[in-house]
């Protein structure tokens, strides 16, 4: 609790006094937190969520929240929300007005995220909050009946399994490929021996109060906010996949961020309207990610880096050489192993990727599945549960 009392005091947001608000602030004691930041939603978007948390006796704490660009009309859609939940009686929802005081645009849905799972590491810290897991999900997502009664280890995070849905035929086209792609980056690095195999959806995960302490919160960021926040996590603590906690979330067209699910879509849905294959990551970009990660492990051991171009001057660029002297000279094997993998981590994993790419151009997604390797293909399939009938 040392970490978690550190927090509080030097890094969380100042709405954690909220913990002592009604109905928190009360003498009841929840099972579990859940938050849900919303901007721009439905008072019906957030039934659901509000009805699994009673149905588990835990707390859902939302974070109604604008950024100071909003458009007139989705502030006052946001307000009517935020009197909507302020009205409602029940003891199990807990408000956070940030439409009067709007978030700054840049620091968007990580901010309410991180105001909101504040809320609860204090609930928590005062005996409040049974369980150590604090839960995060959004507006578009249906949570399922095992959500609050899965096991979900001692620290860490879990990510849960997703599936998105819609009956518009041409976004239930563009949502499959979307998925897929994303399945599909997790396998390609899974084959290739990445630490940061992992989905990260910011609807889809739960996170260890203790774990979160030590990260110090969800970054303020308008996006990625879930991708930086399990990045941080890896490098601390096991972050696991429950394949067996199924979330509904609704597909739709989103330009709430700069980037994610619903810009994906939009531009998967015009790019479909003009009769061409959608495009992914040619698989031979993670055969040379395979072969660096293992040029890497080779480094930590013998303090000697052999790789060949172009995979070589990509990892340069990224600043490995400004390490590679630190690496050597600070670390003995076994902890080199450990900084090395810390530093190559899920983002400039991302940014490798990408660079390699304009060496493998993107291949037509449907094509590319058609031709992977055996376990690639099943590990791909454990991460998708949309229609496969679709495309």
């Amino acid at each position: 609790m040392e970490a978690i009392a550190k927090y509080l005091k030097h890094y969380a947001e100042p709405e954690q006094h909220l913990a002592n608000s009604p109905p928190a602030g009360s003498e009841r004691r929840y099972r579990a937190a859940l938050v849900l930041p919303a901007f721009d939603e439905s008072f019906d978007s957030i039934r659901q969520s509000l009805d699994r948390a009673a149905e588990a006796d835990a707390i859902l704490i939302a974070v109604v929240n604008c950024p100071d660009n909003a458009t007139l009309d989705q502030v006052q859609r946001t307000r009517q929300l935020l009197d909507t939940l302020t009205q409602h009686p029940s003891c199990h929802l807990l408000v956070v007005d940030r439409v009067n005081s709007p978030i700054p645009k840049r620091q968007g849905v990580g901010l309410a995220r991180k105001i909101g799972t504040d809320i609860a590491l204090a609930l928590y810290a005062a005996g409040r909050i049974g369980s150590p897991w604090i839960y995060n999900t959004d507006a578009d997502a249906a949570l399922p009946a095992n959500y609050f009664h899965h096991a979900l280890g001692t620290r860490g995070a879990a990510v849960f399994a997703h599936r998105h849905h819609t009956e518009d035929r041409t976004l239930a086209r563009a949502i499959a490929l979307y998925d897929q792609h994303m399945a599909y980056y997790i396998a390609g690095l899974e084959f290739a021996g990445s630490s940061y195999a992992m989905p990260t959806l910011g609807s889809a995960l739960a996170i260890h109060a203790a774990t979160y302490a030590q990260i110090r919160g969800f970054p303020r960021r308008n996006a990625a906010e879930d991708f930086y926040l399990l990045n941080k996590t890896v490098k601390l603590a096991p972050v696991a996949y429950h394949r067996e906690v199924v979330i509904d979330i609704e597909a739709r067209l989103s330009q709430r961020v700069p980037f994610g699910t619903g810009p994906a879509l939009d531009k998967i849905v015009q790019q479909l309207g003009t009769g061409q294959a959608y495009q992914s990551y040619h698989f031979e970009v993670f055969v040379h990610l395979r072969d660096t990660l293992a040029a890497l492990n080779r480094f930590a051991e013998t303090g000697q880096l052999v790789l060949e171009d172009p995979n070589l001057s990509i990892l340069l660029s990224l600043g490995f050489s400004d390490r590679q002297e630190t690496f050597v000279s600070a670390y003995p094997p076994r902890q080199r192993r450990r900084a090395v993998n810390d530093w190559f981590d899920g983002l400039r994993t991302l940014k490798f990727v990408r660079a390699l790419s304009h060496h493998h151009p993107h291949t037509p997604l449907l094509k590319t599945i058609g031709t992977l390797p055996i376990e690639v293909r099943a590990c791909m399939q454990s991460h998708y549960f949309g229609d496969r009938h679709l495309n």
